[in-house]
């Protein structure tokens, strides 16, 4: 079967949207809960956390259905097999990731003592509360430090993921990123 260039344009504005996304959530989740904000604002900035991280959740699964869908395109053959299987660890490295702390966040909300609905699309959808774990403290902080500890894990794994393009680009002349480019 032969393999496409490129992967499918839906993939590459899916995982651009992603990557915008993701920096939104990093860069909103850290300046709401460590900005100087009037506690109206912060409220908002959580609504708006809250409701993009349930976006990114859904993006992220129709990723993971789409890899299994559509053809990709193979890596370069200079590529060695060990970088290989460095670059297929950390690609389900970073889907894991991509799953795991928007659902902390999701338990962290529905554990929380305040019990604050999360509205998606503009106040349009109502995102429910996982049930059983309302008001729980000991589940809160778990899902605290697994949302904090991801991030920074993701913040790690991105930067691997774009240094290995560059490094690939600069040292071996292989732009990767036409790849995942228009």
């Amino acid at each position: 079967m032969n393999k496409p260039a490129r992967y499918h344009s839906f993939a590459i504005v899916l995982h651009w949207a992603m990557a915008l996304g993701v920096a939104f959530m990093i860069g909103s989740g850290l300046y709401m809960v460590n900005g100087d904000l009037p506690k109206a604002q912060q409220f908002d900035l959580y609504q708006i956390h809250k409701a993009s991280g349930v976006v990114v959740l859904w993006a992220v699964a129709l990723r993971v259905v789409l890899r299994f869908m559509l053809p990709r395109p193979a890596l370069p053959s200079s590529i060695p097999p060990t970088q290989r299987r460095k670059a297929a660890y950390g690609h389900v490295a970073l889907y894991c990731l991509l799953f795991i702390i928007p659902i902390a966040g999701w338990v962290m909300v529905s554990a929380s003592p305040f019990g604050l609905p999360t509205f998606v699309f503009f106040d349009w959808l109502k995102w429910p509360h996982i049930p059983g774990i309302a008001r729980n403290k000991t589940v809160e902080g778990i899902a605290n430090a697994a949302h904090w500890y991801g991030m920074l894990a993701l913040v790690m794994l991105l930067c691997a993921h774009i240094g290995a393009v560059v490094l690939h680009k600069i040292k071996h002349s292989e732009n990767l990123l036409k790849r995942m480019w228009w």
